[in-house]
């Protein structure tokens, strides 16, 4: 039987992952191997170390209950991680990067030559970057809140486990924050908003200083671990950037009062948000988001990454 290649990154070999807990997800192609986000130690093995994403590579027989995957869906992954570690660009312009690339590929026909062009276009997206053209077309999205203002009051519903924030005063007034979210009117939705993203634009740089990769390995991990973006690739670039956003909701929410945030502390709100997201609940609490936008989850998800 030929062998295939065994992808193993760092975090993996982090000496507080318990290596029960690793998880091998097999395709026929290769074998990832990979943790679930929802244990802190996991999270911090994924989101604080910047060598957490250095592979070790080796070969294996692939699994009998190994998962096929056609070449196309192999190049939009590979390119999708290139996106979201494009150079020195924001979180925001790498997830619009990602969407341009989805966007662009969703248009190729399927021929022989569609592998190719897919795996180009990172390069022809960080040329663009280059020459301040993606930060002039991400500049140009337009202002639609309506799905940012559903997804601040939808925090308020979710069945966080907030027991996993650390001995802190303000993982004790946070859960009662977040729960007034869903309580408030138009106009109270409306300034919080502008609040936040205040917060955000004030003191997010701040709060990433000393882990500047920390957002990025998310990214990173997301696009990795789940092969993004699987047989429906604009449902799943919404489904991340819906993510996203409300991961950095959190963070805000959690800076509001002044209240200075440490790279620990995002890690913990990842791993509450992580653990609410792989559970049964979220199927229940997370609406469906694509009506907003009659369907056009790429247009749906670019409202979130708009300036």
């Amino acid at each position: 039987m030929n062998s295939i290649i065994c992808y193993q990154p760092e975090f993996t070999r982090n000496p507080a992952v318990d290596s029960r807990q690793i998880v091998d997800i097999h395709y026929q192609h290769e074998t990832r191997r990979s943790l679930l986000l929802n244990e802190l130690a996991h999270c911090q093995a994924v989101l604080l170390d910047p060598q957490a994403f250095a592979l070790h590579i080796s070969a294996r027989e692939p699994g009998a209950d190994a998962l096929a995957v056609d070449t196309r869906l192999q190049a939009l992954n590979q390119a999708a991680i290139d996106c979201v570690t494009l150079p020195g660009l924001s979180e925001e312009l790498r997830l619009y990067a990602l969407g341009v690339m989805l966007s662009t590929a969703s248009n190729l026909p399927q021929e022989a030559e569609c592998v190719q062009r897919i795996a180009s276009m990172p390069g022809w997206l960080a040329r663009h970057a280059e020459q301040g053209e993606l930060q002039r077309m991400h500049g140009e999205l337009p202002a639609i809140d309506v799905l940012k203002s559903q997804l601040i009051r939808e925090l308020g519903v979710m069945s966080l486990d907030w027991t996993r924030l650390p001995d802190h005063p303000r993982s004790v007034t946070l859960p009662m924050q977040v729960g007034l979210l869903m309580l408030q009117d138009a106009n109270s939705e409306a300034q919080m908003q502008q609040q936040l993203a205040q917060v955000w634009q004030t003191h997010g740089a701040q709060c990433q200083a000393q882990t500047p990769w920390l957002l990025t390995h998310y990214l990173v991990y997301r696009v990795y671990h789940d092969l993004f973006p699987g047989n429906h690739p604009e449902h799943s670039y919404l489904q991340l950037v819906c993510d996203y956003f409300q991961l950095k909701t959190l963070f805000s929410l959690w800076m509001m009062e002044g209240t200075a945030l440490s790279a620990q502390e995002m890690t913990a709100l990842i791993g509450l948000f992580e653990q609410w997201r792989v559970c049964e609940a979220q199927h229940q609490e997370r609406d469906c988001r694509h009506e907003l936008f009659a369907g056009n989850d790429l247009l749906a998800a670019f409202s979130l990454i708009a300036g």
